[in-house]
């Protein structure tokens, strides 16, 4: 366990660099502890790349300690975790980018660790038809077996429905702010946000009262692609943020997956040129999304697959099935047990046959194989 006084120097250094993910995790690197950073003389810091001016004003100011102090009673009044970048509980995915920020906040109990993970991402004025599509594709993963923890931004529109598509399959999901963690952004998300506390988790990068600016929510979109092991754009415009957050996963060298969308519609124009570009890989489907990514879909044991067959069976398709075992698979004794004239009740073996239900035996009798 660290020792109280180097938590508060790394809280200390991340409210200075918070811009600055990169240059933080290199001066800790170099230096060995947060505290030993503001130990070293102004003539010694500014050597490192990256070091202005304004950010040396922030590290000598003397109230930066107060201020760190004050920040993690508040994080561990609320009940808030810190992870920190070389913790084991600090996102794997997330600490192999290299600007990967130096501390993160996160109110819930998800280890971020697990996977699959699949961020998905889109237009805040998303169309009906392509949140329609984002519900599919995530309640798709349930008929598959695939349980995939969704990373989204809590926006407007795509983000928000992913969230909620997730939580109704009770998929765990993470919802990235781009505030501090105290200030849901949009308010009208409270409620799912508090949800998303309950089984997933709701992360920040930046302290408590932080409000929303367009540089944060620029910075907070690399960690929606840094958390995943994917990024699914469902709708885009030209120009849009989503389309941002797919080109860092690419940087990241991780996938990037997009629905299509028709030619005249604006809000397809950005997945439409990441596929046109080559840089995303087009789906429409949560199987598609499964191959692509090489998700393995559970081995169903012997008694469940037997059990989906049979109840994926028509009346007359049982009847036969069952009139095979009581009468040890004679055909002519099924045809006058069941009724049915023989060529209906040849073409029905037949069927069962083809679905590997039936099997024709040397002495011309039929046995199940169920």
């Amino acid at each position: 366990m660290i020792r109280a006084e180097e938590e508060i120097w790394r809280c200390a250094l991340s409210l200075c660099l918070r811009h600055e993910g990169g240059l933080a995790r290199r001066l800790y690197d170099h230096y060995g502890s947060a505290a030993a950073v503001f130990q070293e003389p102004v003539t010694e810091l500014v050597r490192h790349r990256g070091v202005r001016r304004t950010l040396l004003e922030k590290m000598t100011d003397p109230g930066i300690r107060e201020l760190a102090v004050r920040e993690t009673e508040w994080l561990r009044k609320y009940h808030i975790r810190t992870l920190f970048l070389y913790d084991e509980e600090y996102p794997c995915r997330l600490r192999e980018c290299a600007d990967a920020p130096l501390l993160l906040y996160a109110a819930g109990p998800l280890d971020m660790n697990t996977g699959p993970v699949l961020a998905v991402v889109g237009t805040r004025s998303a169309t009906p038809y392509g949140k329609s599509l984002c519900s599919q594709i995530i309640n798709g993963f349930s008929p598959l077996g695939i349980r995939p923890v969704v990373v989204s931004g809590l926006a407007f529109g795509i983000d928000i429905t992913a969230h909620k598509a997730a939580l109704e399959n009770n998929f765990p999901t993470i919802a990235v702010l781009p505030t501090g963690i105290d200030t849901i952004y949009p308010a009208t998300h409270r409620d799912t946000a508090a949800e998303i506390t309950r089984q997933g988790a709701v992360v920040s990068e930046f302290p408590s009262s932080t409000q929303g600016t367009r540089h944060n929510f620029l910075q907070r979109n690399r960690i929606i692609a840094g958390l995943a092991d994917a990024t699914l754009v469902v709708e885009s415009k030209a120009d849009g943020g989503a389309l941002i957050t797919a080109h860092l996963a690419c940087d990241y060298a991780r996938d990037v997956l997009a629905v299509p969308g028709r030619p005249a519609d604006t809000c397809s124009a950005g997945c439409n040129e990441l596929i046109k570009m080559n840089k995303a890989a087009l789906v429409t489907c949560a199987e598609d999304v499964a191959d692509i990514l090489g998700w393995e879909k559970p081995r169903k044991n012997k008694n469940t697959l037997q059990k989906e067959l049979f109840d994926s069976l028509d009346q007359k398709e049982r009847l036969v099935l069952n009139g095979i075992r009581e009468t040890g698979g004679d055909i002519n004794a099924m045809a006058e047990s069941l009724g049915l004239p023989f060529p209906e009740l040849s073409a029905l073996i037949t069927t069962l046959q083809v679905k590997g239900l039936v099997e024709c035996m040397e002495n011309k009798e039929y046995r199940s194989l169920l």
